[in-house]
């Protein structure tokens, strides 16, 4: 512990938080002994529990329209091992090398939304859990692109 206070106040404390990716750790630093303090708690943590139905329900069918056959999930399947096979090709190729992290991406991101929408079956929920998942993710890709940049490595 005296030497991280020692490094901490080497030459001012400028060598420590002058470094972003030092000050980076200390929010994750906290978000972790949080976590530990929640795991460690003697006391039990419950959901509340749903009141037991007073009354039997009815298992209503889909209509015939509402989620796809089997047939359809090989179709997705089949178009995701094309665009695979794309991208394994794409990298052999060396005239799209100034190009190849871009296109890369983009086919990576058409095949993550056709197993979110299929597979997941993000395309026959509510709209307001698709919205939820795609600006969860959206979030997430800002993040990383800040955290990659704030450390010093390059997007491009």
């Amino acid at each position: 512990m005296l030497e991280l206070f020692t490094f901490v106040l080497a030459l001012d404390g400028k060598a420590f938080f002058e470094n972003p990716a030092y000050l980076l750790g200390i929010p994750l630093l906290a978000v972790g002994a949080l976590g530990a303090l929640v795991a460690l708690t003697p006391v039990e943590l419950k959901w509340p529990q749903p009141a037991p139905p007073e009354e039997e329900y009815e298992i209503l069918e889909h209509a015939p329209g509402d989620h796809p056959d089997a047939a359809e999930y090989v179709k997705v399947g089949v178009i995701l091992a094309v665009i695979t096979a794309v991208e394994v090709a794409i990298y052999y190729i060396d005239a799209l090398a100034g190009a190849l992290l871009v296109i890369l991406l983009t086919l990576s991101a058409a095949k993550f939304v056709l197993v979110a929408l299929w597979f997941m079956h993000l395309r026959f929920d509510n709209r307001l859990l698709t919205i939820a998942f795609s600006g969860a993710m959206l979030l997430v890709a800002a993040l990383f692109a800040i955290v990659l940049s704030t450390l010093g490595a390059s997007l491009v």
